[in-house]
Order: C-alpha cells, then sequence, then structure tokens
C-alpha cells in the first residue's frame, strides 16, 4: 500500500504527456491496445529498458493476460522482465496485483473471502480514491483507473470456486 504522501509524490506534475489515442494491434497476440501516458511508462519501466529507448512516448499497454507482451511501440517489446513491479493481470503473475495504489492482490481477495465471507476489495479502494486519493495513472501499468480489473478479478475468483 502507498502512503498519501507517496501518492502525492509519484502522481506528480507531468500531465501534459499526452496518451496515443485509438487502439492497436499487440504485435504478439494482435488484441487491440490502448495507448499509456509517458509518466506511466516512465514510472514502471526499468532504467536499463529505458536507457535502450530514443524517447518513452506512444506506447501501448497489452492486457492480454495470456501474451508476454506489456507495452508495445512499433517494433519495441517489453515484457515482464523490463518492469519494476509484477504486472498482476497476466497469466502466472504472483502475486497478481489487481489494485497498486492500495495493495490488494488476486491472492489478498481470496484470503479476506475465506476469512469473512466476503470482500471488501472495492469498498475499500473506493473509500481510498476520497482519502489519500490515488495515483492510478503512474502506479497500475494499464495508466487507468483498478476498479473494472478488481471487480472482474473477484467475478473470476467466484467462477472458479475460490467461495464457499
Amino acid at each position: 500500500m502507498v502512503s498519501s504522501s507517496k501518492l502525492k509524490e509519484v502522481s506528480g506534475d507531468n500531465c501534459c504527456s499526452v496518451q496515443p489515442k485509438g487502439k492497436v494491434a499487440c504485435p504478439e497476440c494482435s488484441k487491440l491496445a490502448k495507448g499509456v501516458l509517458e509518466k506511466t511508462f516512465d514510472a514502471l519501466v526499468k532504467e536499463e529498458a529505458k536507457s535502450k529507448l530514443s524517447c518513452m512516448s506512444d506506447f501501448y499497454y497489452c492486457k492480454t493476460p495470456s501474451c508476454k507482451v506489456i507495452y508495445f511501440r512499433d517494433d519495441t517489446i517489453l515484457t515482464q522482465q523490463d518492469m519494476k513491479v509484477i504486472v498482476g493481470l497476466k497469466d502466472g503473475a504472483s502475486p497478481a496485483t489487481v489494485c497498486y495504489c492500495f495493495g490488494w492482490s488476486k491472492e489478498k481477495i481470496v484470503a479476506e473471502i475465506e476469512a469473512t465471507g466476503k470482500t471488501m476489495a472495492l469498498e475499500d479502494i473506493k473509500a481510498k480514491m476520497q482519502d489519500p486519493g490515488c495515483a492510478c495513472e503512474v502506479l497500475n501499468p494499464s495508466g487507468g483507473c483498478c476498479l473494472g480489473d478488481v471487480g472482474k478479478a473477484i467475478k473470476e475468483i467466484e467462477s472458479i470456486g475460490k467461495l464457499s
């Protein structure tokens, strides 16, 4: 979980970076991918990988769980090994983080359900989005709000029978 001062620090002042418009097919899985802000990419990609690039703009995020690609642009492909964080929505990720601002993972959701019979993940995240606020643009590899991913994870957990 990120402290409120850390959230303010990572959200930064780079509000002028432009998100690529439209969707582009991932070169690996061919699924359509959305562009990410340069500040998202810059915050989450390892320095070694960034040092090989001429710029950090115009990258797209592949959210397909079975695809190894995280970010791509033209002929450039970045995978989990290029990332500072584990991309929780990819198959085999551990932890399978679904909320990077407040530390919710599929494992934490399962543990809460097993302990209490339900999860308060969505309610917890929504409350914390109000105070201290979130920094999804910089902490989430997709560069967007996690609520959809968290809701999808809860439904996935329920559908595979982890609930009793």
